[in-house]
């Protein structure tokens, strides 16, 4: 493995600011992206819940080819790279893209192994104001004191930011205290959890669930999981907002 290089991206909407609605999905994909069946069952659920972004953990990219994702821009930030390919989350989008950042945590996973990594994009909303995405994959395999360090990172990048604000991922809080730091990592930014009616589908590790979306500033308007039958290990979660 190979220290990863710098993001990729796709911008092809640049013109085009946040619209009033729209919907987010939250999964991930566990290095699935280059098979067929994930991506016919991708562009399936792109199409039946009119999604407008996408956050994507665990995505896998060959180097070799261009990514396909349905006409969406996008920016696929790393933490891994080998010869042939890059992996790392992706968020995708049909609006413009004002700035990003890729934070790359401190800790390594088992101290020798791969960085995670959090991509923070900010887009135009509502005359001046921007919508603050930030779709994270949280370090496991470490003490639960590095991963509360690893969150107070991210905090601390993202504080500043007064408006409204989507966090969402897999967080990796499969025991108490991680969902302790969880909590309070949410109260210190005012963000409010989305809640799905049948959580059953919801990955879970020790009745833990793993995978959220958080948000501030904007109104909640429906959400659910979607069960994909397997296709990978989590299951997406989705999120309708309206400003």
């Amino acid at each position: 493995m190979y220290k990863p290089q710098n993001s990729i991206k796709s911008l092809k909407h640049q013109e085009i600011s946040c619209y009033e609605g729209f919907t987010i999905l939250c999964w991930n994909v566990a290095k699935l992206t280059l098979h067929s069946s994930y991506q016919e069952y991708l562009k399936s659920i792109i199409e039946d819940n009119h999604v407008d972004i996408l956050l994507l953990q665990e995505v896998k990219k060959s180097l070799a080819t261009e990514l396909e994702l349905c006409d969406y821009s996008y920016i696929l930030s790393p933490n891994i790279q080998t010869k042939k390919h890059i992996f790392g989350v992706l968020t995708a989008f049909k609006i413009s893209c004002e700035d990003e950042l890729s934070l790359l945590t401190k800790k390594r996973e088992l101290s020798y192994a791969t960085h995670k990594v959090t991509l923070i994009t900010r887009h135009k909303i509502l005359e001046d104001d921007e919508l603050v995405i930030v779709n994270l994959h949280a370090i496991n395999f470490v003490k639960n004191s590095d991963f509360y360090t690893e969150l107070e990172n991210i905090k601390l990048t993202i504080k500043s930011h007064k408006g409204a604000m989507i966090v969402a991922g897999d967080f990796n809080t499969w025991n108490t205290k991680r969902v302790e730091f969880l909590r309070e990592f949410t109260y210190d930014l005012s963000l409010t959890e989305v809640y799905f009616n049948d959580n059953s589908k919801q990955k879970k590790v020790f009745t833990n669930c793993l995978d959220y979306i958080f948000y501030r500033g904007l109104n909640l308007i429906a959400s659910k999981v979607i069960d994909t039958k397997k296709i990978s290990d989590h299951n997406p979660i989705v999120a309708t907002f309206k400003f």
